[in-house]
């Protein structure tokens, strides 16, 4: 049974797990495991990262290693927003230089590569189902899992996302601030070697925004993210509908002209919440398990990484007999949380056309401070 005991188990191998372990590897703890959920193979939301991620990527020690996989550049961005003028924002004088627009199947799965490349253990393909806490044992927590040999650890880390499986074990909650959802499509595009088709795209609607970003293999994803309700009431799970909206788009439609029509959408919840709280006595929560920034933010993979970094801080020092760290982490979350809740109200309280559309008004009561109450 001690064969499936360790110092440290991670449940969920995506960028906020593998980051965990591979910062975890990086400071002396040996005894790591990550378990994944899925298989690295459907497609994630998430596809751009600023310049200032390569600081990230260094204090990982994963840099070169991540520059060798030649994701797409991301050069800056164009937005409409506010006013129907394209803004520009490039990173030419951004001292870092360019950001990357990632494939993020291909993303993930190189941080698993990178984990295991330090000997680090992971399984794919395995689902987490319950947890208890055994007292007076070396290896107080017993993970089970539903096609895996129960494990044994004495910290554990949640990064299974949105829905905190395990935080929720330890009686963490979920405070929802809002909750949209985002539509994707991924169109073949033969000039996304252009330098304009370099620049990630925002363009605000009456029913919400859309964005449009070049991909590794000529790919461009268009996503349109919007309100719950709005979505259902425009049934935007059929393609066509979608596709209609995108087609009625001032400059989003440009970027994928010509390309032949997917006739298949990705979708994704995409909440503004914080789990309280984020961390607790043998156990914490990174990236979106967490918290969830509104994908507007585009901070999900750089809050997923800086995660990893500061949570492998504080369980080193927690393995050690020190639970300030935890202290420290959970107050880290909370703090950029309310910081990210600013900026979002910021951003969208600068689109004032439609002031009569659902997906505005639920957003100007948010800013009123309903989403507190």
């Amino acid at each position: 049974m001690r064969d499936f005991c360790f110092e440290v188990a991670i449940i969920g191998g995506g960028p906020a797990g593998t980051a965990t372990g591979i910062a975890l590897k990086n400071l002396g703890i040996d005894s790591v495991f990550i378990v994944e959920a899925g298989t690295y193979s459907k497609p994630k939301i998430g596809e751009s990262i600023p310049p200032n991620t390569q600081t990230l990527f260094q204090r990982l020690n994963i840099f070169d290693a991540f520059s060798s996989q030649h994701h797409e550049p991301c050069l800056g961005s164009y937005s409409c927003w506010g006013s129907t003028q394209l803004g520009f924002n490039d990173n030419l004088f951004n001292p870092y230089g360019a950001g990357w627009h990632l494939d993020r199947r291909r993303f993930d799965l190189f941080l698993a590569r990178q984990f295991k490349a330090l000997s680090g253990a992971l399984v794919d393909n395995t689902r987490f189902s319950n947890l208890s806490v055994m007292k007076n044992d070396l290896y107080p927590i017993k993970l089970s899992f539903e096609n895996h040999p129960d494990v044994c650890c004495r910290f554990v880390v949640d990064a299974t996302g949105q829905s905190a499986k395990v935080a929720r074990k330890f009686g963490a909650a979920v405070s929802m601030q809002d909750l949209m959802v985002s539509f994707a499509a991924y169109f073949d595009c033969q000039d996304t070697h252009l330098n304009e088709n370099k620049l990630t795209l925002l363009e605000a609607v009456e029913q919400g925004w859309w964005y449009c970003a070049s991909i590794p293999n000529n790919l461009q994803v268009v996503s349109l993210t919007t309100d719950i309700a709005v979505a259902k009431k425009l049934k935007l799970k059929q393609p066509e509908n979608w596709y209609s909206l995108l087609k009625h788009s001032k400059h989003i439609n440009n970027r994928i002209e010509g390309s032949a029509f997917p006739n298949r959408l990705n979708s994704w919840k995409t909440p503004s919440s914080l789990l309280s709280p984020p961390a607790g006595n043998g156990w914490l929560a990174v990236g979106d398990a967490a918290a969830c920034y509104d994908p507007i933010s585009s901070q999900g993979i750089y809050k997923a990484l800086a995660n990893g970094l500061q949570a492998a801080k504080a369980i080193a020092l927690w393995l050690n007999g020190d639970a300030n760290g935890l202290t420290e982490y959970r107050n880290k979350v909370v703090k950029d949380f309310v910081n990210y809740l600013e900026q979002r109200d910021y951003f969208y309280g600068q689109e004032q056309r439609w002031l009569e559309a659902e997906f505005w008004v639920k957003r100007r009561a948010y800013l009123a401070g309903l989403k507190y109450g």
